[in-house]
């Protein structure tokens, strides 16, 4: 696994659009890669890339898990961008909290390795534990959201919500 750094981040709000999806028969596996397809052929990151004045500075895909109280399957994914400004009809919020973050860079197409392995082996081998559970059966407890960082220079980044063991 390549080199990770822990960051503490202060809250900070983020707009974007957003999809309610599930973990149920591995759903979110195939809308979330459709839902990024079709923010790209829609262009909707011309709407966002200008919204976009608060660090960190990039694009962001992120999961907010416990949208349904009857099915911990069920979760918001995100595509946004860090900002204070005010947004426009059709674009939703969300305020990250204040948090620590275990930061694994990958790129695009070892993300969803770089998950796993964070997840499954470099986290319970380290000093930290992760702050939401359940990836494994898909039913999460959750007290922060996971997010893809994808900045410029093709930088590609993991966050993973942690806390001190």
């Amino acid at each position: 696994m390549e080199a990770f750094r822990i960051e503490e981040k202060g809250s900070f709000r983020v707009v974007g659009y957003s999809i309610i999806t599930t973990n149920k028969g591995k759903e979110a596996r195939k809308r979330v890669p459709a839902y990024w397809n079709e923010f790209l052929e829609k262009n909707k990151q011309q709407i966002l890339i200008p919204l976009m004045n608060q660090e960190p500075f990039g694009l962001l895909g992120m999961s907010i898990y416990n949208q349904d109280d009857s099915d911990s399957r069920v979760f918001k994914y995100f595509i946004c961008v860090p900002s204070d400004m005010p947004i426009q009809e059709g674009v939703d919020e969300y305020v990250v909290p204040a948090m620590t973050w275990a930061v694994f860079p990958c790129t695009r197409e070892t993300m969803a390795k770089t998950e796993v392995q964070a997840i499954t082996k470099w986290l319970p081998r380290s000093k930290y534990k992760p702050l939401n559970s359940g990836y494994i059966t898909g039913r999460m407890k959750s007290q922060a959201p996971d997010i893809e960082y994808y900045g410029k220079d093709d930088v590609v980044e993991v966050w993973v919500a942690v806390r001190d063991k």
